[in-house]
């Protein structure tokens, strides 16, 4: 759990990928994905959320094959993939979540989402 604060993103970067790394995940593709993913929700949360703190967890499950990320804003807002033009500056992070993750969306005020993993080194 973090203060919603921008300058909180790039800790949650470097989280993930010690995440990643402790948990065998080896392929820069896909730990560069899952923190491409964490940037946006996380900034997301900070940006369209409602307190003063964002929870966020990432879980690697080898057997499952897949990376869990989950952030809660403690909001009653939900995200929403929008059809941003070349002019927006912003409204692109949902789209580039639903493209790269396994499967996405909210439980409650957290929004998550999966992204598969190749075998990993033990």
């Amino acid at each position: 759990m973090f203060d919603a604060e921008p300058r909180h993103v790039e800790t949650a970067r470097r989280v993930t990928a010690a995440v990643l790394v402790e948990a065998g995940v080896r392929d820069r593709d896909v730990v560069g994905t899952v923190q491409l993913l964490v940037s946006e929700i996380v900034t997301n949360a900070i940006v369209h959320g409602d307190a003063d703190l964002v929870s966020f967890r990432v879980t690697c499950d080898a057997a499952a094959g897949e990376v869990l990320i989950e952030v809660d804003d403690h909001s009653a807002g939900a995200p929403e993939v929008r059809d941003s033009g070349p002019e927006d500056e912003g409204g692109r992070g949902m789209q580039l979540v639903a493209y790269f993750a396994r499967d996405w969306g909210r439980k409650g005020t957290c929004t998550w989402c999966t992204v598969p993993v190749g075998p990993v080194a033990g």
